[in-house]
């Protein structure tokens, strides 16, 4: 159970600061999903001081950069190449020491839909990454489409990918359902990105994860989650852009009854 970003919500933070900082963050909530890697990979010691603020048992979903998931803002980085696949699970390098690498996000842009190349970039990503825990999340409909959505889940299953279930508006541009199916024994990712039908329309944010569920709307989504057949669900609240996220999640947690032992700040080794 967590949130996207770190420092975005600041009725997380002891000191009253705009801010919430990791120490603040994780004595909430037992893992987070950092996005800041889209925008270029981090060194190992900017990674390892994120480490130093929380708990050891703390985790962490890293989101892939740009230029590995094909978004077109991202193409001055060459693609595909060794160097960049290497560089970036250099960085991850000690999340996956301490055994905090929850898992990589792929989230790919709303024109990665169906064809043989793309499926050809899937298999290709687990061919680079043989022994991460990689997640997958589409943002094309065709995915899902009824003559497309076995074999989709089927691919995921075969290459081992983790199944990200998105809730999102519903909008005629043709958005992504939710398909509460996990395809990985060990994970499934739920995504929950608002259901704020004419912000998701405009493409702008923060308009577009500006929505604040309702209980009801809660409920619908923990028995989703209770449903689905991995070891581990983890439920990412993504609808940021009225500050809503922390609240709905802390929601979420008191409604499904569940419980977090740990939190807290890292506690400093000082002998």
């Amino acid at each position: 159970m967590g949130l996207t970003s770190v420092a975005d919500h600041p009725e997380l933070s002891a000191t009253g600061k705009k801010v919430s900082t990791f120490s603040d963050y994780a004595s909430h909530f037992p893992v987070v999903e950092i996005d800041t890697m889209f925008y270029g990979v981090k060194s190992e010691s900017v990674v390892a001081q994120w480490q130093q603020q929380v708990p050891a048992q703390f985790q962490f979903i890293v989101k892939a950069p740009g230029a590995l998931t094909q978004h077109r803002q991202k193409t001055n980085q060459a693609l595909n190449q060794p160097t960049m696949f290497a560089e970036f699970v250099q960085s991850l390098t000690p999340l996956i020491a301490t055994n905090q690498l929850t898992a990589v996000l792929f989230q790919f842009p709303p024109y990665f839909g169906v064809s043989g190349a793309h499926v050809h970039y899937l298999r290709s990503l687990r061919q680079q990454y043989p022994h991460l825990p990689l997640a997958v999340e589409f943002r094309h409909s065709s995915w899902y489409a009824p003559q497309y959505r076995a074999s989709t889940l089927d691919l995921l299953r075969q290459l081992e990918l983790i199944h990200v279930v998105v809730d999102e508006p519903q909008t005629p541009g043709g958005s992504v359902p939710m398909v509460p199916v996990a395809t990985n024994s060990e994970l499934t990712m739920m995504r929950l990105h608002g259901r704020n039908t004419l912000g998701w329309a405009t493409q702008q944010r923060p308009e577009r994860t500006d929505y604040q569920y309702s209980e009801p709307e809660l409920a619908q989504l923990g028995t989703v989650a209770r449903q689905l057949d991995s070891k581990r669900v983890v439920v990412i609240f993504n609808n940021n852009g009225g500050g809503a996220a922390a609240g709905d999640a802390k929601a979420f947690i008191d409604l499904l009854g569940l419980d977090f032992p740990g939190l807290g700040p890292a506690q400093l080794d000082l002998f």
